[in-house]
């Protein structure tokens, strides 16, 4: 797996960040919880797409902006995923986090950490002042992908066809879309379950610094 071009691309919620922030954020400030679990049963059953899920569980929400960000000053990363960044700058593999969660508390968090330097594509949560207002989904294209409000295999196909080698990192629902097109994957929890059901090839893992560990092997890489 030499002589192209590489592409880390990494999911976020579960994967960069310690735990699923988006979900664990609704749980707290949704109060119906019933309704809200009702809700998540349906979007894993594939009865209604992410885009979908998203916008009610905004709609059900009772939390404001400073809610949010006293949530996400508790939320943690995977204690090895700066010194992976590192390990991507040194290689000079560009890294991009893709994610169907939001752009809000990523970018707080990737600046709290030191990485705020890093690209990310995800969807974007409405503020009207104070108020958490809706959520838009700039990268949404229900042409190849009814399932999610930000596909990850769109972002995958796309580097392949520039000619990047693709390294895709995943750990839940969301990352099933992109699991089948990288050209290596590395999967953890739900993620793993659905490439060995599938039989898609894959390495799993549990943080980062196992991935630097088995990239190095497979990419061949000397220091």
């Amino acid at each position: 797996m030499t002589g192209r071009d590489v592409t880390i691309i990494s999911d976020f919620d579960g994967t960069i960040a310690e735990r699923d922030v988006g979900h664990h954020f609704f749980e707290a400030f949704i109060p119906r919880r019933s309704e809200h679990e009702a809700l998540l049963e349906k979007w894993k059953l594939g009865l209604i797409s992410s885009r979908e899920c998203l916008e009610r569980e905004i709609a059900m929400l009772e939390a404001d902006r400073s809610d949010l960000d006293r949530f996400i000053e508790g939320e943690r990363f995977d204690p090895f995923f700066r010194d992976f960044v590192d390990f991507c700058e040194r290689r000079r593999f560009d890294l991009l986090i893709v994610s169907d969660g939001l752009d809000y508390y990523i970018d707080a968090m990737l600046m709290k950490f030191g990485a705020g330097f890093l690209e990310y594509r995800a969807n974007r949560l409405i503020l009207d002042g104070d108020r958490i207002a809706g959520v838009e989904f700039p990268w949404h294209d229900p042409e190849s992908c009814a399932l999610c409000g930000n596909c990850k295999k769109r972002h995958v196909l796309e580097l392949r066809e520039a000619g990047r080698l693709t390294v895709f990192i995943g750990n839940g629902l969301s990352d099933r879309c992109a699991s089948g097109h990288a050209d290596l994957v590395f999967a953890k929890g739900e993620l793993l379950d659905h490439c060995r059901k599938e039989r898609i090839d894959c390495l799993p893992w549990r943080n980062f610094r196992d991935i630097e560990r088995d990239l190095t092997a497979r990419l061949l890489l000397r220091d």
